[in-house]
């Protein structure tokens, strides 16, 4: 008969079960670093997602891993730092990480890192790593996408093709069904590209690849700028603008209406068994100004630019409702060899998505967030989290806590006067600004595999 250890009798276990409901991520950590037994009665559990935990803030140096120190994030409930680092595991799949002078995080997604690592004349690794159960998911090869030669000419960063990615499963078993849905940006020809990847596990790597999606022309690459992406009660919802669209042109005014077309499409997605479906909704936004140009003398490096929204999110509050969070930014430009951008958060303002004015082509505003708190990144799957006003959990109710854009620090624009991570308080229409640039938000989830 087999040695069964203390850990694996069913009294430890049903107690232990009990425990853990009451413990938080940092805690889960704590506990599987004690030894091999606690870690695989941790993972032999069904584990609470902790989907209502203050997130954690990745700390990355021009968004790049440190193989010396890792992943270094750090817990809002917990006040501390986690350090993770890639396991051998994952540095054995995929040898650019380690080859290469620098491996890229260029988003987070429901708890997932996306990870790109290239060097010069090998093509370049994107994968999803989880740091809390070590699971790694191999992305099919940017190499399939149609400008990766561009950059490759132009020797610029490979990374700074993906601008957002959006991990989600279609079916209520988390680890099922798993679809990435990726923005890439061809930022010479100035091209949004929308594709789609069926990651589940029962589709073989190589049997992955990316289907680039334009939903019968709503989504053109020429004239669209992919603004925002949630999966919500089973359709990924998209928001989409015009390129095209002149602000110089438009007068100070949030007035006139700023919804326009709705489309809904499905994207078919090939398994190695049959196919699987995506809903989506594609819906039109108009950005409007919120205030004229005023531009300074020739003779004046600095120009002072338009007041208008640079970013839009798509969040669930948790009441289950969706919530399109406007980001208004007063952007300064100055014209050196360096080509420094900065950008300067203004306010915020939050609008009920599916309270829409169908008559007047408007979103129903939200003066309050009563005890609920947003987190909102141009790079990062934004979401809402309860909250009190004595911080218990690590966050202040009725705020939005907003950072950086992380393509922007590819791009070496942030560098010390970068204003574009904090917190936003709308009771008092106040910022705060406690956050080294640029961190990104990561929701760790403990999901059993």
């Amino acid at each position: 008969m087999a040695h069964r250890s203390i850990w694996e009798e069913d009294m430890v276990i049903d107690i232990m079960g009990m425990i853990l409901k009451k413990v938080s991520i940092g805690d889960y950590v704590r506990m599987a670093a004690v030894s091999k037994s606690w870690r695989s009665m941790l993972a032999a559990h069904h584990k609470p997602s902790h989907d209502l935990e203050a997130p954690w803030l990745l700390q990355l140096k021009d968004c790049a891993y440190n193989h010396d120190t890792g992943f270094n994030f750090y817990s809002l409930s917990d006040a501390r730092f986690y350090t993770f680092k890639l396991p051998t595991h994952v540095l054995n799949k995929y040898p650019n990480v380690l080859a290469c002078a620098t491996t890229f995080c260029c988003a987070t997604s429901n708890g997932w890192l996306v990870i790109i690592a290239a060097r010069l004349n090998h093509k370049p690794d994107m994968f999803l790593f989880d740091p809390i159960s070590e699971i790694d998911i191999k992305l099919p090869s940017l190499t399939t996408i149609p400008f990766y030669s561009i950059y490759v000419e132009e020797n610029m960063r490979i990374p700074m093709m993906v601008n957002r990615v959006h991990v989600f499963s279609t079916s209520d078993d988390p680890t099922r069904n798993i679809i990435v849905a990726a923005h890439f940006m061809d930022l010479l020809n100035h091209e949004d590209f929308l594709a789609f990847c069926n990651c589940d596990f029962g589709v073989t790597e190589e049997e992955r690849s990316w289907e680039i999606v334009d939903a019968d022309g709503a989504i053109s690459c020429h004239n669209i700028n992919i603004e925002s992406m949630l999966f919500h009660n089973g359709v990924l919802y998209t928001l989409i603008s015009n390129k095209d669209y002149d602000f110089a042109k438009v007068k100070s005014s949030q007035d006139g209406e700023r919804i326009g077309e709705e489309i809904d499409h499905v994207v078919v997605l090939k398994t190695g068994t049959g196919c699987c479906e995506v809903k989506m909704k594609i819906t039109n936004i108009v950005k409007h100004n919120t205030a004229p140009h005023i531009w300074a003398s020739d003779d004046e490096l600095r120009v002072i630019a338009y007041s208008g929204l640079n970013y839009v999110y798509l969040a669930k509050s948790i009441t289950g409702e969706m919530l399109i969070i406007w980001n208004k930014t007063d952007p300064l430009s100055e014209y050196d060899d360096d080509d420094l951008s900065i950008y300067h958060t203004s306010n915020f303002t939050v609008e009920r998505y599916e309270g829409i004015y169908k008559t007047s082509k408007n979103f129903e505003p939200i003066t309050s967030l009563d005890d609920q708190a947003i987190f909102v990144s141009p790079n990062s799957n934004s979401f809402s989290i309860p909250a009190r006003s004595d911080h218990h959990n690590g966050c202040q109710a009725n705020s939005i806590y907003f950072t950086a854009d992380a393509l922007d620090v590819l791009y070496k624009r942030s560098l010390i006067l970068y204003r574009q991570s904090g917190i936003y308080y709308m009771q008092e229409g106040r910022i705060k600004r406690p956050f080294p640039s640029p961190p990104l938000w990561f929701q760790p989830r403990l999901t059993l595999y």
